[in-house]
């Protein structure tokens, strides 16, 4: 592939680069454990400014699959998928670990920081892996014959061993980690490496009650907003941090918030328009938590927020191929007054402006 686009959010380190016939052009890299979601599009967005390309100059996709934390798996891997979509590239998954492997020379331990004390490791020979990925205490990991140790360097240190770079899955590394670029990419799958985690809605709930509440969003729900974006839009410019942060504190906004618990699940925001009355509304945005779809969440949060608007007219935009989120709306009076075409700017697909009319006296 001549243009490539890698990515990986398996580590702290949120890296987006564009590598060429084997050069790197541009490299991205933001160090944060709780900015995957916000940085990873500004962070594509940097790298093809610095490298000189446009979206439309690629050519494929390389994704680090972890072993890596939940989270941030998912916004990576949802934000490379939605690119390769709306493009028509193929998406390469690679192990995150092999990203640095591959770049080892002699025996080598590649590790990184799987939380809860413990590491994700791999042994290499040469960049090619011989042994894992696994993740296990420090001390329960076998070095083997390793004669240096890459990866994080926290952990990288407690083996007693030479460190080496790299640190963390870089672009370089991520485009050498691809088996056979004349093959069709096979489906992505993520390497948690801690599936008893990863439940499925039905074993989640065995056994217990499940209750959502709706109530207001804050300021302090503003990161898990921005992660939950993330997932939801990852092709569409979903909103960062602070981009919550601001709509929260603006008069004319309410936004409401669904939560299990403490754990927040939904969100949704309307906005007043106008500064006189008859005041008119726009739903700016509202999501749920791919984990609890189906259960009514979202019409209850548009219900609360459609209820602040009374009988008002009431505006959105929806992408046209989101069905279940046109059905929702349509069910609830809004209809279609137009097309915005090319509406989202990264993905470039259209919207329908939908309308909710005042009821008549």
């Amino acid at each position: 592939m001549s243009t490539v686009l890698a990515i990986d959010t398996s580590t702290p380190a949120v890296t987006a680069g564009i590598v060429a016939d084997g050069e790197l052009l541009a490299e991205r890299v933001s160090i944060d454990a709780r900015a995957h979601a916000e940085r990873i599009t500004p962070n594509v967005l940097a790298a093809l400014a610095d490298a000189d390309r446009s979206m439309a100059d690629l050519d494929a996709v390389v994704i680090g699959c972890g072993p890596g934390p939940f989270t941030g798996l998912r916004v990576g891997m949802a934000t490379a998928s939605a690119y390769g979509h709306a493009l028509g590239i193929p998406v390469y998954g690679v192990c995150s670990l092999d990203a640095i492997g591959v770049q080892t020379r002699g025996e080598a331990l590649v590790v990184t920081d799987a939380r809860r004390r413990e590491i994700y490791w791999a042994r290499y020979r040469d960049g090619i892996r011989t042994g894992g990925p696994a993740v296990a205490a420090p001390a329960d990991v076998d070095a083997g014959s390793a004669q240096s140790v890459a990866g994080s360097p926290d952990h990288a240190a407690l083996f007693g061993l030479p460190c080496v770079e790299p640190r963390y899955p870089n672009s370089i590394g991520l485009v050498r980690a691809v088996a056979d670029w004349s093959r069709p990419p096979d489906a992505l799958v993520p390497l948690y490496l801690r599936r008893p985690d990863a439940k499925t809605l039905a074993e989640r709930d065995a056994g217990r009650s499940v209750t959502v509440t709706i109530d207001s969003l804050t300021e302090d729900d503003a990161e898990r907003c921005a992660e939950l974006e993330a997932l939801l839009f990852p092709g569409d410019d979903p909103w960062p941090t602070g981009a919550f942060v601001r709509e929260l504190a603006a008069d004319h906004n309410h936004y409401v918030a669904a939560r299990e618990a403490e754990t927040l699940v939904g969100y949704g925001g309307i906005s007043r328009l106008g500064r006189t009355p008859p005041f008119e509304y726009e739903i700016h945005t509202i999501g749920v938590d791919p984990a609890y779809q189906g259960r009514g969440i979202g019409r209850r949060m548009l219900d609360a927020l459609l209820q602040i608007a009374a009988d008002s007219v009431v505006h959105l935009e929806v992408r046209t191929d989101n069905e279940p989120a046109i059905a929702l709306y349509r069910s609830l009076g809004f209809t279609e007054v137009g097309v915005r075409r090319r509406y989202y700017r990264i993905s470039g697909a259209d919207a329908y402006t939908m309308r909710r009319e005042a009821p008549s006296e």
